[in-house]
């Protein structure tokens, strides 16, 4: 929750969300309502209260501890701690804040176990090092499992939580984090080994929320398992304020986070498949894997065509052109009609300047459906070195048709090498006109345009000279 030296933002719920505020305190006061889901086990959740887990020099910090209704004795459940990372003022607990004592609540009436807790605003750090020492310590007398732990951290308590979370005595056996309309996690590499939910606010865009806009790019970046969700419509504190099925649909995402991270996953009943391990290090992208598993899935499957082509992609990718080379042959022995075959060798045979070879794989690719930008670009480059100009053009026209990127080694590159065909074919006004639009691509690298000994017979002419004032010097 948000507290700031000039305004203090309880943002509070009480259980079931609509308790009555005590007799002094308004309605209008943040601090008396509660958060916007309940079921009915909520009201048969046991609470032990006020238990010390750290005496600092301000006092005795204290948890208070929601366990299941149908929780027995000598079983260690998973628990979600709701973090206070701002410290207490006299008189004001924030675990006694309706937000504290309604979300551990709602926790312990899913089967885990709902922690909140006191905290020391001089000793923060301190304070929840040692929230998690006691639970180490002492939870499995309160039946916690420490090894499985999640937090929750909202508004200006997620500061000092990243802190904590990001450090390097965090917790080991805390799995999952919900951080809920607040800051960003410090600079730096994100933990790959914590699943986070991060919840973004609309109402939030305006102000500090912007600091989490740029965090995708740093999850990516660190491969961290994050799911970070846009609460559209939502304001900040939405799971206090926003009583509208929306906003229940995130506390309940938050709910289902913990329990998916913190449970066992339930187990398929059939065996693992090896081939389904290819497919998935295929789509990863994961070359080095997928050839691992490949090479001894081709060995045990020696006539699955497929599973040669797999193999030569893979090795393709990994620069072992000739296992490579090999795999897509003996694909193309099994399977004399497969596109993917044909197009990887064609590929390699272009690489190895192979020209004659590349164009008639490229070529038979295309016919047999393999038709991409890519496999016409590379059949018009085969045919280009080998002088077979017309044809060239005509692949090229099929690369441009089915899309090129935009770009100046993409595009750019294509035109420019459509103005070498259509100068050696003598048609000087098609040359110009590509090698215009090559240049508008972005391809004006001013070698390339002096030198190429194809375009030897237009730099005779006026319009090469124009040309080459539109180029980079």
């Amino acid at each position: 929750m948000f507290r700031c030296t000039a305004l203090i933002v309880l943002l509070a719920v009480a259980v079931a969300g609509q308790t009555a505020p005590p007799s002094d305190r308004s309605l209008l006061d943040p601090g008396v309502w509660g958060v916007i889901y309940d079921v009915p086990a909520t009201k048969r959740v046991t609470v032990k209260r006020d238990i010390i887990y750290f005496t600092s020099p301000a006092g005795a910090q204290t948890v208070d501890i929601y366990s299941p209704p149908d929780a027995k004795g000598g079983v260690k459940l998973p628990a979600v701690i709701f973090l206070n990372a701002i410290g207490d003022r006299p008189g004001d607990q924030v675990k006694n804040w309706g937000i504290y004592s309604s979300w551990p609540r709602l926790v312990a009436a899913q089967g885990m176990v709902g922690i909140s807790m006191d905290a020391d605003g001089e000793r923060i750090q301190d304070s929840l090092k040692a929230v998690f020492d006691f639970l180490v310590r002492d939870g499995a007398k309160h039946g916690i499992d420490a090894d499985r732990l999640g937090v929750y951290a909202a508004s200006a308590n997620t500061t000092g939580s990243w802190t904590y979370l990001m450090s390097e005595s965090v917790h080991k056996g805390i799995r999952a984090a919900a951080m809920f309309y607040g800051s960003a996690p410090p600079a730096g590499p994100l933990r790959r080994d914590l699943a986070v939910l991060c919840i973004l606010a609309e109402g939030d865009l305006a102000g500090f929320g912007q600091n989490l806009v740029p965090v995708w790019q740093r999850v990516a970046e660190s491969r961290a398992p994050w799911t970070m969700v846009f609460a559209s419509r939502m304001p900040h504190a939405f799971d206090a304020f926003e009583d509208n099925d929306e906003s229940r649909r995130l506390v309940m995402q938050a709910l289902a986070f913990w329990k998916t991270q913190l449970e066992p996953v339930p187990q398929p009943g059939w065996t693992p498949s090896a081939a389904r391990a290819i497919v998935s290090a295929t789509y990863g992208n994961d070359n080095q894997r997928t050839a691992d598993l490949l090479i001894k899935y081709t060995a045990d499957n020696p006539n699955d065509a497929q599973g040669f082509i797999l193999l030569g992609r893979s090795l393709q990718q990994l620069r072992r052109t000739d296992e490579a080379v090999a795999a897509f042959e003996r694909s193309l022995a099994l399977k004399s009609d497969d596109m993917r075959a044909h197009g990887g060798l064609g590929q390699i045979r272009l690489t190895q300047q192979k020209y004659d070879d590349a164009a008639r794989h490229l070529s038979r690719a295309i016919e047999l459906g393999f038709r991409n930008s890519l496999m016409y670009g590379q059949l018009a480059f085969a045919q280009l070195a080998l002088n077979q100009n017309e044809a060239a053009l005509r692949s090229y026209e099929g690369a441009f048709a089915t899309g090129i990127p935009p770009g100046a080694n993409t595009r750019g590159v294509a035109y420019f090498n459509m103005a070498t065909a259509y100068t050696r074919l003598k048609q000087t006004d098609k040359a110009f006109e590509v090698l215009g639009k090559a240049v508008a691509e972005g391809f004006n690298s001013r070698a390339s345009y002096e030198n190429d000994a194809d375009l030897a017979p237009l730099r005779l002419d006026p319009r090469f000279a124009s040309l080459l004032k539109r180029l980079s010097p």
